[in-house]
């Protein structure tokens, strides 16, 4: 009985000291880790703020290969959110609520009946390469088991964040190579028939184009579809004014359709004309068009062509069912005479 009461009462001064030293134990946590990636900081910056793009790299989604991700909100960027359902990593819900294009990312992540928390990335780059920053802040660690679970916390955050932080790092460089690699296929002469389309007409910055067309695309086809109007053929863009220097594009983005129709509101009717047309395939991600562009213009100048009109890109592969930039096909049709 003497040994059942020295033990009882030895377990009761080491509760009563973990109490006491848990008071004194931090409620918030700080940690982050640090990468350095040969890629630019908008390859980089492309991977985070595109919550999609997660899927690629994040530690978390490896940890549960049965996880569910359902995406809210924006399609990248602000007010992008990302829900996730997981027997293994538990529940919970990021949001991005602020960014510094190519330089920062702010979110909020909160776990299902485990609090919230406050995490940031941080893209520096240099002449080569981009110092990568990924941090964390817990906060309100609950007294005491929060507080004591703080003390392993930091060791269990590194170790996925270096995994993460590692394999981002060999996603951004492979990309970075992938977004430069092209061909154009042989350029041709041809004659084409009439073609009817649906049409809206906006401006955006050059950085911001690609959510733009995104956008347009939507509301044309739920026009479409609301009107029970056949769509023919790939989605197209014409570039009306591109402005670096303004950071700011006009642009055309429409569907071909199989019919003359009326428009409604922003969404115009357009017939473009038949007649020769020298067209060409790109093959590679939409950065390079330009250099496509290029070899067709000066194909033009030594065949001594005149455009006659704003030539049109037809964005045959849908990016989000072909991963690799390297098989997205695009044609580039210039009409001449």
């Amino acid at each position: 009985m003497k040994f059942i009461k020295k033990l009882v009462i030895a377990l009761l001064v080491i509760i009563a000291f973990v109490l006491i030293a848990a008071v004194f134990l931090p409620s918030k946590k700080h940690i982050e880790d640090s990468i350095t990636i040969n890629a630019p900081a908008k390859d980089i910056y492309e991977q985070v703020v595109n919550l999609k793009n997660w899927q690629k790299w994040s530690p978390f989604a490896k940890g549960d290969s049965a996880m569910k991700n359902f995406y809210e909100g924006a399609p990248k960027g602000v007010g992008a959110i990302m829900r996730w359902e997981s027997k293994k990593e538990g529940n919970g819900k990021m949001t991005i609520d602020e960014v510094q294009k190519y330089k920062s990312i702010k979110t909020t992540i909160e776990f299902e009946k485990q609090g919230t928390s406050h995490s940031a990335w941080l893209f520096e780059e240099s002449k080569k390469s981009t110092r990568v920053t990924w941090s964390i802040d817990v906060e309100v660690l609950g007294y005491p088991v929060g507080r004591i679970m703080g003390l392993f916390m930091p060791n269990m955050i590194h170790k996925s964040f270096k995994e993460g932080l590692a394999t981002l790092k060999k996603v951004s460089e492979e990309y970075s190579k992938m977004l430069m690699t092209f061909r154009t296929s042989d350029i041709k002469v041809k004659q084409v028939e009439k073609q009817y389309a649906l049409i809206i007409k906006d401006s955006s910055t050059c950085d911001d184009v690609d959510l733009l067309f995104a956008k347009l695309y939507d509301q044309i086809g739920k026009y479409v579809g609301e009107n029970k109007i056949d769509i023919v053929g790939a989605p197209f863009a014409r570039y009306l004014s591109w402005n670096d220097k303004a950071n700011k594009t006009v642009v055309e983005a429409g569907f071909f359709i199989n019919k003359m129709v009326s428009g409604q509101n922003n969404i115009s009717f357009i017939e473009f004309p038949g007649g020769k047309i020298v067209t060409a395939f790109h093959y590679g991600s939409y950065e390079t068009v330009y250099k496509s562009h290029e070899l067709i213009e000066k194909f033009l100048q030594k065949n001594k062509f005149v455009v006659k009109d704003i030539p049109r890109e037809i964005y045959i592969t849908d990016p989000e069912k072909e991963p690799d930039m390297r098989k997205w096909k695009t044609e580039i049709v210039y009409p001449v005479k």
